[in-house]
């Protein structure tokens, strides 16, 4: 894999855990609470990074397991992934965090906001395609990305308030759509090979 290839696996994931969309929830607590905030991206840090560990390791083998059809999980994947992105565009990110930092920093904050359905789906998807060690570097760098992002990004929102970051999210939300829709389109082309090959040898 060249460099750039791999710089379009870490792009692709951070897309999908779409950090900038969630800036606009961060934000009051960043404003009210910098303390808080501090604590609770710390905690987020280290949350992310182990639910992306997880999932990059033990998706090629788990698919393997169960003897899913990869066509087949591509098209499903693809499916949740543009689902994910329609609501983030119609809806936005509209959560509110309430509770202690520690709390709102695994649920919603980690999950399912950055690692959510779609991320889960695109790292299992990634090390069964490219390898766990690949997506595990890959899902780590973007991890990383994502936290600087909301780290860095909470004198954005002190300056201009939530709204910029908010439609900067539904933007983000649309690229993801296209990766959804890509993953849609390739997984039926394998498919429909697949199903051509297999009436061909009958």
């Amino acid at each position: 894999m060249t460099p750039i290839e791999f710089l379009a696996l870490v792009g692709q994931i951070y897309a999908i855990e779409n950090p900038i969309g969630k800036l606009g929830i961060v934000g009051e607590m960043a404003m009210n609470k910098p303390k808080e905030f501090k604590r609770a991206i710390r905690a987020m840090a280290a949350t992310v990074v182990v639910l992306s560990t997880i999932f990059s390791v033990a998706g090629a083998p788990l698919l393997a397991l169960l003897n899913v059809n990869m066509a087949s999980f591509k098209i499903a994947g693809g499916i949740i992934i543009l689902a994910t992105a329609i609501v983030t565009l119609v809806h936005g990110s509209t959560v509110t965090l309430r509770g202690r930092p520690e709390e709102v920093a695994v649920v919603p904050l980690a999950t399912p906001l950055i690692v959510g359905p779609g991320t889960i789906t695109t790292l299992i998807l990634f090390s069964s395609i490219y390898g766990v060690s690949v997506t595990l570097l890959a899902a780590l760098v973007a991890s990383a990305l994502s936290i600087m992002t909301l780290y860095g990004g909470a004198w954005f929102v002190r300056s201009f308030g939530p709204m910029p970051a908010r439609a900067l999210g539904r933007f983000m939300a649309l690229i993801i759509a296209t990766a959804g829709t890509d993953l849609i389109l390739t997984g039926v082309s394998q498919y429909v090979s697949q199903l051509l090959r297999s009436l061909s040898q009958t």
